[in-house]
């Protein structure tokens, strides 16, 4: 068992996963974003560097980081990417709960909280699965998941395919108006 899935449950996600899209049975529910996740160009590269970089003797695997920042209002500016200490697969990523604690703990540590994670699913269906809905811990009210398909490759951004989720009233919602709730602002702006 891991965090509650049965081996067969696992193996269904992971066949369904490798087929191109997620295991989801239960409704996800369709919402506006609750103000806006600011990722900054630095931010999005290393994290896209990083979900490539999750591979094992059997090729590429799910990947998956943390981002970490600090809340203004409704809005929640990231300033860092955390590669956690994972268990990844073709068709699976998941961090410990202990390592989850760990990063948790350094990002109170610097004055930052947990805004996001994001992982990579193999395909190009970027919907949270069931699984991912109940395998991430800590979720706290307003917090985004990213999900970025093909391993990572199309990029994290919803106009690259990535889908876009907030935990809102205590379920995981997907986000609507995920090509707005995304800002990523260019690198040395100019008036």
């Amino acid at each position: 068992r891991m965090a509650g899935m049965t081996i067969s449950k696992l193996a269904r996600v992971q066949e369904a996963e490798m087929a191109g899209r997620v295991h989801r049975q239960a409704p996800l529910p369709l919402a506006p974003a609750r103000g806006h996740l600011i990722v900054p160009e630095a931010v999005k590269v290393a994290t896209e560097t990083a979900l490539r970089g999750f591979v094992g003797p059997d090729g590429r695997h799910e990947g998956i980081v943390f981002w970490a920042g600090r809340q203004d209002g409704a809005d929640q500016i990231v300033v860092t990417v955390i590669v956690p200490r994972a268990i990844h697969g073709r068709g699976f990523v998941h961090v410990p709960a202990d390592q989850v604690g760990e990063v948790a703990f350094e990002s109170r540590s610097r004055r930052l909280v947990l805004l996001s994670q994001v992982h990579s699913h193999p395909g190009d269906d970027t919907r949270h699965s069931d699984a991912d809905d109940s395998l991430v811990l800590m979720a706290r009210e307003a917090m985004f998941s990213v999900v970025a398909a093909r391993y990572g490759d199309r990029g994290i951004s919803p106009a690259e395919g990535a889908g876009i989720h907030q935990f809102q009233d205590g379920q995981w919602v997907q986000i609507s108006d995920a090509g707005t709730s995304l800002i990523i602002p260019p690198t040395g702006m100019h008036t």
